[in-house]
């Protein structure tokens, strides 16, 4: 099987071409995979890779064995929840269901500036997803519930197959569009397996991050059916309608399924290919001060991206996904300095010192003291006792 697709950017706010990708799937199962820019987005003055790594820009040829996709094209499709909602939607069989069909499918959904354009019949019979409007929350946190149960006479099924089947992770989401602002968000719900307040923790643990001085997604949460809904601001679309490209780290670093990655070696993509490295530098050590004080061990690659916007070139995304440890895993995915857990309060500041970040100590400082407050602003949020009391080892990260 061999699949032929035509890809675009819309980080101008235009859809314009950028490059082919040919990807094929052998009668014995083996992948391959290629990919060039097209002449005539090379010539553009605002031209950039789609992966500065692994798809540098160039009029090259780009092959990939054993792959169906290139990682930073594989970025832009949705995680399990997404992926199986994309494949119900488009009612994809078993053999559409590898990565190119489902990127065939997904169009210009997906979050991001790229959009792919494939077989032209099939397309015809693809209904075009949307957004949810902020007063079908209520609706879609029943039909989520529903689904999850296997409830197949879900009335509300169609909305929820087109609002939720692009975004990533493995939780309930969909995207949500807010008309008097002219906002889009991530909407993201609780789920029947959960056994604390997933969606209050992680509201809370954002608004601690903020007050610590990172730079997250704006978010809040929402009271809708009588359960919460966290809000997040999508980093992906401006208020102009322009886009930006994102790619994850783990695209950026090539990393395999069963890595061994530290915030190190993030820190050096950082330096190299941001367009403002000093502070991107600092805003990663931020954020990896405070995972270690919170205990947010799913600190995995697919957590840090890097976004590249018109005219604003290659940039750390806001922080994300920022919870406390409630997988209760005793070590971060990615190493601190040489080990996976928090190394205190002093070898913290001596890593920061070899990254370059400017006034250390008072950075290190102020996220001790914004932490701290950890359990007044879980209260706030209406995280239960219990729920709170689930992550007191904070409160030990703090004495370190």
């Amino acid at each position: 099987m061999i699949r032929k697709i035509t890809i675009s950017e819309r980080t101008t706010g235009k859809l314009l071409p950028v490059g082919e990708l040919v990807s094929e799937i052998n009668d014995a199962g083996r992948a391959r995979c290629q990919f060039r820019y097209l002449d005539q987005f090379l010539v553009r003055d605002d031209a950039f890779a789609l992966d500065p790594v692994s798809l540098p820009l160039r009029s090259d040829i780009f092959t990939a064995d054993r792959k169906v996709l290139f990682d930073a094209l594989e970025d832009s499709l949705p995680d399990d929840w997404g992926r199986k909602l994309l494949i119900r939607r488009h009612n994809l069989q078993k053999g559409e269901q590898d990565p190119a069909s489902l990127l065939e499918a997904l169009g210009a959904e997906g979050l991001g500036a790229l959009s792919f354009i494939g077989d032209a019949k099939k397309r015809q019979k693809r209904q075009p997803g949307l957004e949810a409007s902020m007063m079908d929350l209520d609706l879609l946190n029943e039909a989520i519930e529903r689904y999850e149960r296997g409830d197949q006479t879900n009335p509300e099924l169609s909305l929820l197959l087109s609002a939720g089947s692009s975004p990533g992770g493995a939780r309930p989401k969909v995207l949500v569009f807010n008309k008097p602002s002219g906002e889009h968000h991530l909407a993201k719900f609780p789920s029947i397996k959960d056994t604390v307040d997933v969606v209050r923790i992680e509201g809370a643990t954002m608004s601690l991050a903020a007050k610590a001085g990172l730079n997250t997604a704006p978010s809040r949460v929402m009271v809708c059916a009588n359960k919460p809904v966290l809000l997040v601001q999508r980093f992906d679309l401006m208020p102009d309608g322009r886009r930006r490209h994102m790619i994850s780290f783990r695209s950026l670093l090539r990393a395999e399924s069963y890595y061994v990655s530290s915030y190190g070696e993030l820190h050096a993509m950082v330096r190299k290919y941001s367009d403002k490295p000093a502070k991107d530098a600092e805003q990663l050590f931020r954020q990896m001060v405070f995972n270690a004080l919170t205990g947010n061990t799913d600190d995995h690659l697919k957590n840090f991206w890097m976004v590249y916007g018109h005219g604003e070139g290659w940039r750390l995304s806001p922080a994300f996904d920022l919870v406390p440890n409630i997988a209760q895993r005793s070590e971060h995915v990615l190493h601190i300095d040489l080990d996976p857990i928090h190394p205190g309060k002093s070898a913290l500041v001596k890593l920061g010192r070899s990254w370059g970040v400017s006034g250390v100590k008072s950075v290190v400082d102020e996220l001790y003291t914004a932490v701290a407050g950890w359990r007044a602003e879980f209260s706030e949020a209406g995280v239960t006792g219990n729920d709170i009391e689930r992550f007191r080892e904070i409160d030990e990260h703090l004495l370190k």
